[in-house]
């Protein structure tokens, strides 16, 4: 039985559910084989999953190394020395990436005005200053006043009409007006017709996100396939791939759940 295999095997005995991502990550660690093996019978599983859990990767450059200026013999298993071989599947990192799709659709919907006064409406707006830009959230105060109508507290007095102007010209259908040391941007109220071009607007922006995750899980598979090759069963590469999907389908539910919110939000309206 190949090193890659061992691996596979040790991580198997550590799979649970509640933690199914995270310990399919125990494939990568660069520990021998079988000394992984022995931990998995010796020590108590709850503290194996924990050690498990923590940060990890592959290491391709410490790969190289070991072949040696002029090569390395291989064993009967096909290994380099008789050392492991490092998987490039990365399953927490693949979930990592899919979080971060997920959360980058959040901040989307956020930034969609309903009809009703909200700070996140914007957070997107960069105000224009002498030199560069900067966020608007980095500027100023941003609050509700009441449910039609946003004050903006800027830091410093000589950003207010930079900020006003910005605001104007973000392409939100604003128009912000100077009140003393703040500015006051009313937030019209949603009409039928724009509450179905605001739904219309969703559509796109979640196939976006769907998109995003899905070329992850592409990725991810791929990197099973050319770990697979000889040094797998096809049991084990089922069971990566039982990881890979649940993961996958963890965070395409997160997206619909933000978006059946987010159309509720803008129906009520």
């Amino acid at each position: 039985m190949s090193s890659r295999t061992l691996f596979a095997t040790a991580a198997r005995q550590l799979y649970r559910p509640s933690c199914s991502v995270r310990i399919a990550a125990v494939a990568t660690r660069p520990w021998g084989a079988r000394q992984l093996l022995q931990q998995v019978s010796a020590a108590p599983i709850d503290s194996l999953i924990q050690q498990q859990c923590r940060a990890y990767g592959s290491s391709k450059k410490g790969a190289k190394k070991s072949k040696g200026k002029g090569g390395s013999k291989k064993d009967k298993d096909g290994d380099e020395d008789g050392g492991p071989v490092e998987m490039t599947l990365d399953v927490d990192k693949m979930a990592e990436q899919m979080e971060h799709s997920v959360g980058r659709f959040a901040e989307e919907l956020q930034a969609v005005r309903a009809g009703r006064a909200s700070p996140a409406i914007l957070n997107g707006v960069r105000v224009a200053l002498k030199g560069g830009s900067a966020s608007l959230p980095d500027l100023a105060m941003i609050a509700v006043k009441d449910a039609q109508h946003l004050i903006v507290i800027p830091n410093s007095p000589d950003t207010q009409k930079p900020i006003e102007a910005s605001i104007r010209s973000a392409g939100l259908g604003l128009n912000p007006r100077i009140e003393k040391d703040a500015i006051v941007v009313p937030v019209p109220k949603s009409t039928k017709e724009s509450r179905e071009k605001l739904l219309k607007s969703l559509g796109a922006m979640t196939e976006n996100a769907r998109v995003h995750v899905r070329k992850h899980r592409q990725d991810a598979m791929k990197r099973l396939k050319a770990d697979s090759k000889d040094s797998m069963t096809p049991d084990e590469v089922k069971a990566w791939e039982k990881d890979i999907q649940a993961a996958t389908d963890k965070f395409t539910g997160r997206i619909e759940e933000l978006l059946k919110a987010k159309q509720r939000e803008i129906e009520r309206a």
